[in-house]
């Protein structure tokens, strides 16, 4: 998008577009420098189209914390016309590691594989979630950990229907709004996710009489 648009003789200020968005004109022209947005003036382009993008790569960058070349490839699949706000919930993430275990060079992961395999997941891609879904598998398992059958059926379970009401929750009021839900919603919604399980956590062990949440030797 560019940070001018022509509009009845007019044009679209930077600080004009730092007040519509809340973005500060310092960050605003750090983002024309990075490429992140285009400078010269695209008379196709809208500005309220303007404002929703550098409010998410506000969000990737500020809350998110992605790198400006991680930014920058979201950004080549936000501008790609072929792609569907489905299509972009995971093609963003297809090259954005998860936070946590990394894959050692001699890790067995056959083990792991086979445990996703048996809640159906049995076609996984070539990216670094998965390789490091398949780390964290295998690390708790090592450890001592792991989950049995039952325990990973919850999380499986507990996972599509999470990814069912994404795209259940998906807004198509404007291109904007469903490449911010596309893109930002798929990124943050993994700390919401992580964090609403942690409350439960704490509210079951709330729930614990003093008995109960002590550990017997």
């Amino acid at each position: 998008m560019s940070v001018e648009r022509d509009v009845e003789g007019g044009a679209v200020s930077i600080s004009v577009l730092s007040q519509r968005s809340g973005v500060s004109v310092a960050t605003i022209k750090y983002y024309i420098r990075e490429g992140l947005i285009r400078s010269t003036l695209d008379p196709k382009a809208d500005d309220v189209e303007t404002v929703n993008q550098l409010r998410l790569i506000r969000g990737l960058v500020h809350v998110v914390g992605l790198s400006i070349r991680q930014v920058r490839k979201i950004l080549n699949l936000v501008r790609d016309p072929e792609l569907s706000p489905a299509a972009l919930m995971t093609s963003v993430t297809a090259d954005l590691p998860l936070a946590g275990a990394r894959v050692a060079d001699d890790t067995d992961l056959a083990g792991a594989r086979a445990a996703l395999a048996s809640v159906g997941f049995d076609e996984l891609p070539d990216v670094p979630y998965v390789n490091q879904l398949l780390a964290a598998i295998a690390l708790a398992e090592e450890s001592g950990v792991g989950m049995d059958a039952e325990h990973l059926a919850v999380y499986a379970a507990a996972a599509r229907e999470c990814a069912k009401s994404d795209f259940d929750h998906m807004l198509f009021d404007s291109p904007s709004r469903e490449v911010q839900t596309a893109v930002l919603g798929t990124l943050i919604y993994d700390s919401i996710l992580i964090g609403v399980r942690r409350l439960a956590h704490r509210e079951l062990v709330d729930q614990l009489t003093p008995s109960q949440s002590q550990i017997e030797e």
